[in-house]
């Protein structure tokens, strides 16, 4: 979106504005207190934004972008101040409105679009009533036609069954749209969008981008867009801030901060971003070099961590350094040799559905996993991946179908049972890594009762020794076990997640779009760690993921699922260069590289294609299922 024939990055041209912009902060300083002290959080951030224009704020979690985007609507943490500067929207300096005219500002001035819509929405109210709030509380009216129109407003099909529905009965794509349709109610002069598209696939994702642009530029609004996804960012945003320790130590147009970043921090950033489009020329030849050439850019974040904290233990012990133990790891993903034939698991034929009468999640899927393999399976929310991984991890019971587990030392197991009724062996065996660890976590529990309580379950002991080792595996220091989860960040969180999996001594690990809420290089650790350990532990892995970028950069064969059915399955790099199934190549050409500057159009969503007998072999274990136009 960008206000000139000049257009240096973003969507599409709006208007020509001379007026004052919108948005103005000002040499915006902010403090959190603790105890006595003071922290400063944000320091001396300033920038403006017009009409018609969009800004976005990138930096790693911790560097003070959502603090800056919320004090847009008046918003400040708790125990924070404004040490300095100020913040106008509208004219208005924000901090000195009274009560009344703050609640005026929020949702008809300026309005939030937060990062889980699915939060942002009451559980208990259908969703036509919370629209009908959203206008009323601004003295608009709230008529069912008028909520309609809303509802078509942000293109979702059905308006009268959607507005009938509770949030839990949408999409993530439908409550995002709601979310959206609830902030534009009032058609504000500013939107704020938090990670908007951070839990989103990448084809929902386009579609949402593409909505958001076209009411932006049907609104006349102006748009900060705060996102760690700097894909989202460069097709988004006209101009780019780049933060670090609260600090803007970058701020330009967005193409040419691509083509020529200034800041070593900002030339940090784009070195860690995975990409799935490769030049032409590349495309073939190179797709499996590239993918390992950025695996060993990013080992050394995950390496380094693993290493002081191994010599912070070794030191506490009294031993060496942990550093030089001159112990190789085994060939990573992507690797030219060979994957051990013998598969750990093997599906056929597997049907998995959430109750009778519905329609199968997982629908007749055959897949195996080798020995010190990482299979990533990858598809659009409902596609059934997580419900694989489910029934995978015992929390669902399949069907019917076979689904078996072949372990070392002659173990044997039947994946369709629960996990109730698994053996202990089995269920120590296949561990799942969850998604979310802000909420796999208990908040009450430090984070060394957390890794000990499965130690205690499956070992029998859970010595502070064995803790200790366990969280320097995952690249943190011994002291972390006497933390809270609230005392991590979303990064080490994850790592004590995959501690906590660790400690059944795992053959299979079930990794469920565990990279989604972290920043680029906070993701890039947390993968290479996962990879590392796959490599020195020997262990297998089904990888779920809608970011294609992280899935080249880590799996070795990549399964494509839409509809509950694998459309597409082989070697990544033979996936990423095709040819391919017409879902996968629609999954590739919505992934947004960064630097892209414009949208990539997903049509209106219908699928032109439909199943065919059999399967076409292209040759060195690339496999898609035969199709036929429609």
């Amino acid at each position: 979106m960008t206000t000139t024939s000049t257009n240096q990055g973003g969507a599409v041209p709006v208007t020509d504005t001379a007026s004052a912009p919108v948005v103005v902060v000002d040499d915006l300083s902010i403090s959190y207190a603790a105890g006595r002290r003071e922290v400063p959080v944000v320091r001396g951030a300033g920038f403006e934004i017009a009409a018609g224009r969009a800004l976005g704020l990138v930096g790693e979690s911790g560097s003070g972008k959502s603090t800056v985007a919320r004090t847009l609507l008046a918003h400040l943490r708790r125990g924070s101040r404004i040490v300095g500067g100020s913040v106008r929207v509208a004219g208005d300096d924000v901090f000195a409105l009274d009560e009344r005219a703050r609640r005026a500002l929020r949702g008809g001035t300026a309005a939030l679009v937060a990062q889980n819509a699915g939060q942002a929405l009451t559980p208990s109210m259908r969703v036509g009533r919370q629209l009908r709030e959203a206008l009323e509380s601004h003295g608009l009216p709230g008529g069912h036609d008028r909520v309609l129109e809303l509802v078509r407003h942000v293109r979702l099909p059905d308006p009268e069954t959607i507005v009938r529905r509770y949030p839990h009965q949408l999409s993530g794509g439908q409550q995002q749209r709601i979310a959206i349709a609830m902030a534009v109610a009032a058609r504000p002069q500013l939107l704020v969008l938090d990670e908007p598209t951070t839990a989103l696939d990448v084809v929902t994702q386009s579609a949402v981008l593409e909505l958001i642009r076209d009411l932006a530029v049907e609104l006349d609004m102006a748009i900060l867009l705060v996102s760690h996804d700097l894909g989202v960012v460069s097709s988004m945003a006209d101009e780019i801030a780049v933060m670090r320790d609260g600090v803007i130590v970058e701020h330009r147009p967005t193409a040419e901060l691509f083509a020529d970043p200034q800041h070593e921090y900002t030339r940090e950033l784009l070195a860690s971003i995975p990409r799935v489009h490769l030049g032409d020329g590349d495309r073939a030849g190179e797709s499996g070099r590239d993918a390992r050439s950025l695996r060993g850019t990013l080992s050394g974040i995950a390496h380094a961590a693993h290493v002081r904290a191994a010599q912070v233990l070794a030191v506490a012990r009294g031993e060496e350094s942990a550093g030089d133990s001159g112990a190789q790891a085994a060939p990573r993903a992507g690797s030219t040799e060979p994957v051990v034939a013998e598969p750990v698991v093997a599906a056929r034929d597997l049907v998995v559905r959430y109750g009778r009468g519905l329609p199968a999640a997982v629908d007749g899927v055959s897949l195996e996993i080798g020995r010190r393999e990482t299979l990533a399976v990858v598809g659009e929310s409902g596609s059934g991946k997580s419900t694989l991984a489910t029934a995978m991890a015992g929390l669902i019971p399949a069907e019917s179908g076979a689904f078996s587990f072949r372990g070392a030392a002659g173990l044997e197991g039947d994946l369709t049972q629960s996990v109730g009724r698994r053996s202990a062996d089995l269920r120590r065996a296949v561990q799942l890594i969850f998604q979310n660890a802000d909420t796999s976590l208990n908040p009450r529990r430090t984070v060394g009762a957390a890794i000990a309580r499965p130690l205690k379950l499956f070992t029998g002991s859970s010595s502070p020794d064995r803790v200790a080792e366990l969280l320097v595996e995952v690249g943190l220091t011994p002291d972390f076990a006497a933390r809270l989860p609230a005392q991590l960040s979303g990064g080490q969180r994850q790592r004590v997640g995959i501690a906590r999996a660790l400690a059944a001594g795992p053959e299979l690990i079930i990794a469920d779009e565990i990279t989604t809420a972290l920043d680029v290089r906070v993701q890039a650790g947390v993968l290479e760690l996962l990879t590392r350990l796959r490599d020195e532990k020997g262990l297998s892995c089904l990888f779920i993921s809608h970011d294609l970028a992280v899935v080249r950069g880590v799996a070795d064969r990549v399964a494509v699922m839409t509809g509950g059915r694998i459309v597409e399955v082989g070697p990544a790099d033979r996936v990423f260069g095709g040819p391919n199934h017409p879902y996968t190549r629609t999954l590739l050409d919505a992934t947004l590289d960064p630097g892209t500057t414009e949208l990539p159009g997903v049509g209106d969503g219908r699928v032109r294609w439909r199943d065919a007998d059999g399967w076409t072999d292209h040759g060195g274990g690339h496999h898609v299922k035969n199709w036929e136009a429609q």
